[in-house]
This record gives C-alpha cells, sequence and structure tokens, in this order.
C-alpha cells in the first residue's frame, strides 16, 4: 500500500530509522542512486551522500529526531548529473507508543521556482540599486499615499535622515506644504481619472530649507483598473528656479538701484491703469527729476554720482507707503505710483516728503553732498488712463516746476 501511495507522486520518499539506514523508499528516491528501492534497504546516509554531505544536512537530522517537523532546499546532483533545487521535509516518524524511531524525508522539485525567484531577487536588488543610485529621488506609495518605499535620494532631498520610520508614513504630512497641486495630482492618480503626470511644487524641508521640485507621478493598477500603488520620480529644481529668479530680477530691476527700470514700471503701470476702469479709484504718477545732479557728476565723478543715486532710491522707498511702486527712468529720473487708498491730498503729502527727504545732505566718500528735486504729478481721473499720456503730462508738469525756481512739485493740467 505504501509502494502504491508513493509511486507515482512525483517526490522522493524514503522512510530512516534512528541509526540512519533506509528502512523503505520509492523508486524516485532509489533512481537517484541508479539503484532499486530492495538495493537501498540498509544502506546508511553516509553511505549514500558520503561523509562531506552528510555534515551538511546533519544539523536537520538531529532536529528531525528530536521531534521536529524540518523543511529547507537544497541545491543537488540530478541522477543525469544537473543540478537541480528541491524542497527537502523531515517528518519524525513515531510507533504506536509515539516514540520516535526514525523520519520520513521527501523532496520535490523546485528547480523552476526556485530560479525564478532567484531571478526575481537579482531583479529586485538590481531595481533597488538603480533607485538608490539615481539622480532622481524615487517613492512609492499605496493607493492612500503612505509610503511604501523611498530611495536613499528621496530620504536626502526631503530631509528625513531623522526619521525612525518612514514605512506607512503619509506623504502630504510629511512634505509640511501649503501648495496643494502635488495632492491633487496624487489625488487624480489614485481615483483613476489619469494614468500619470507632472507637477512642480514646493515644501519646507526639515531644518526648514525651501525646496523647489517637479514631480514624474504615474498610477499602477491591477486587471480590474483598480489603483494599486503609485510611483513618483522627484527632481530638485531649486537651482533652476533660483535661476530663473534671478533672470526675472535682472529684467525688472534697476542694475545700479534695484528699482524697478521703466517696463517693469510701465507693466505695473497698466495693470493698476486696468483695475481702476473694471473697479473705480485713482491712479497718481510722481515724475521726479534731480536738481543739481549734473554738477556732482562733473565735479565728483560718475562713481561718486553712482553712489548720489542709490541714496536717493533708499529715500524714495523710505518716503512712500507700503505697496506704492518705485522705479528709476533712467540717468536721474524716478518714478513714483499711488494706486492703493489714494486720497486728493495723498500725492502732495508723499511728494513732499520726497522733496524733504532728497534735500538732506548726502555723505559720500566723506564728501558731504547736496541735490534736490522737482515733481511733477498726473492723476487718473481725471486724466485719460492710457500710460503715453500720464507719463508724458507728469513729464511736463516736472518741468514747470523746475522753471518756477527746481525744489517744487506741480500738477499736471492745474495752472501755476
Amino acid at each position: 500500500m505504501l509502494d502504491v501511495i508513493t509511486r507515482d507522486s512525483g517526490g522522493t520518499v524514503a522512510l530512516i530509522n534512528r541509526d540512519l539506514q533506509v528502512v523503505y523508499c520509492n523508486a524516485e528516491y532509489a533512481r537517484w542512486f541508479a539503484a532499486t528501492p530492495d538495493q537501498m534497504v540498509g544502506r546508511t546516509l553516509v553511505e549514500l551522500y558520503g561523509a562531506a554531505d552528510s555534515v551538511r544536512f546533519m544539523p536537520f537530522v538531529e532536529r528531525v529526531l528530536s521531534g521536529e517537523r524540518m523543511e529547507y532546499q537544497r541545491l543537488l546532483h540530478n541522477p543525469y548529473g544537473a543540478e537541480e533545487w528541491r524542497t527537502i521535509c523531515l517528518t519524525p516518524a513515531r510507533n504506536t507508543r509515539g516514540e520516535i524511531v526514525g523520519f520520513i524525508t521527501c523532496a520535490i522539485d523546485v528547480h523552476e521556482l526556485q530560479v525564478t525567484m532567484n531571478a526575481l531577487r537579482v531583479a529586485n536588488q538590481r531595481l533597488s540599486s538603480h533607485m538608490d543610485n539615481s539622480p532622481l529621488a524615487v517613492l512609492e506609495m499605496d493607493q492612500e499615499l503612505r509610503l511604501l518605499h523611498c530611495s536613499e535620494r528621496a530620504v536626502q532631498l526631503m530631509g528625513w535622515a531623522s526619521e525612525p520610520s518612514l514605512h506607512g508614513r503619509y506623504l502630504p504630512e510629511l512634505l509640511q506644504t501649503k501648495d496643494a497641486r502635488l495632492n491633487q495630482a496624487l489625488q487624480r492618480l489614485r481615483q483613476g481619472r489619469e494614468g500619470q503626470n507632472r507637477v512642480e511644487t514646493c515644501f519646507v524641508r526639515h531644518g526648514g530649507a525651501e525646496i523647489h521640485a517637479e514631480w514624474f507621478n504615474s498610477a499602477l493598477t491591477d486587471a480590474q483598473g483598480h489603483v494599486t500603488s503609485i510611483m513618483a520620480l522627484v527632481q530638485d529644481v531649486s537651482d533652476r528656479v533660483q535661476v530663473a529668479r534671478q533672470q526675472q530680477y535682472v529684467a525688472n530691476h534697476d542694475a545700479l538701484t534695484g528699482l524697478y527700470n521703466r517696463a517693469a514700471f510701465q507693466e505695473q503701470l497698466a495693470h493698476s491703469l486696468e483695475r481702476v476702469r473694471c473697479n473705480g479709484g485713482a491712479v497718481a504718477l510722481l515724475f521726479i527729476d534731480l536738481d543739481g545732479f549734473k554738477r556732482i557728476n562733473d565735479e565728483q565723478g560718475h562713481q561718486a554720482g553712482d553712489e548720489v543715486l542709490r541714496i536717493v532710491a533708499q529715500r524714495l522707498t523710505s518716503a512712500v507707503r507700503d505697496g506704492d511702486t518705485v522705479a528709476r527712468l533712467g540717468g536721474d529720473e524716478f518714478l513714483v505710483m499711488l494706486d492703493s487708498d489714494l486720497t486728493s491730498h495723498e500725492p502732495h503729502v508723499i511728494g513732499h516728503r520726497i522733496i524733504e527727504a532728497l534735500n538732506q545732505p548726502m555723505v559720500v566718500d566723506g564728501v558731504s553732498l547736496c541735490v534736490g528735486a522737482s515733481i511733477g504729478v498726473a492723476v487718473h481721473p481725471p486724466m485719460a488712463g492710457e500710460i503715453d499720456v500720464l507719463m508724458g503730462a507728469a513729464d511736463q508738469a516736472m518741468y514747470a516746476a523746475k522753471r518756477d525756481g527746481k525744489g517744487r512739485l506741480r500738477y499736471a493740467g492745474v495752472p501755476a
């Protein structure tokens, strides 16, 4: 009956007594030793496997004879000489009194499975190595946006080095960002509305550093189309953003004073005029030209003149209100735009505050220098809300102030 049961099992089966002798084996077990089952009976494991090989499995044999059930994998040479992975199962054999009289050994072929598992393990190791050595940060999340894996680069970029455990943490909470764009992009993936997306966002790294990052996100779905995980590749673009900001600053600001330049000022003025057309209110434009600046340039040199212009820019910024716009038009000409909480007296008050501020002596390289300012003012309404009209009118009013003796303020359209 035992022979019938084990004959076609596909595995090797043998009963071994405590003296490590074969009591019974099926034909498949005997075939591994080029023998018949009858020829195997009475032979010991040391005879069959050799002393060196026996040393490898004897610890398992000792444990099974003490009552444990053992299972392990071994790489063996099959009857044809090829290497083959097999799973070995050792089970204690007991008599009717429950005493262990030996053990049953069963083995089945798991070569293909083991080879596949080894290949998968190698592939996973290679993938993990690529992830950890990639210049991009790699994060994997489950469908609830909890972290499953993150590369070493991700830990460094996010500033998570001091985190004791990241697995299972909710990503939006870890990032400490008020920027909703990333979360919205990830939610679209979770809901199956998109298979992949890209978003640029900003978050604060642990320690307070602001990081700008570009996220390339994709969703992995099962056969039913349900999202099972989300992968994100993250690139630090902080340097790129900083360069873009610097370029924008250079394009919009005067290199000498740091004030807005003509183009940027006109863009701000256009926005303000459009807002007044839509919502009401008023815009006042102050055109400022320095008095006595040419004399300083001629007598003290251009370096001293440049320093005077920088001091003038500082004093103008201090004289106006928060939110007012100050620009250098070129040379010794400056512009101020008042477009918020504007009363009929505000241009007069701020204009004379500017004149007073610029009348104060300026010390440059130990020399006390004095300039003044003549100011022309144009207000919309009542004047037309066009850039050229307002700037031309304020310019003419400024020249009227100079003709009246300098250091004065004149309104466009108002007789002296």
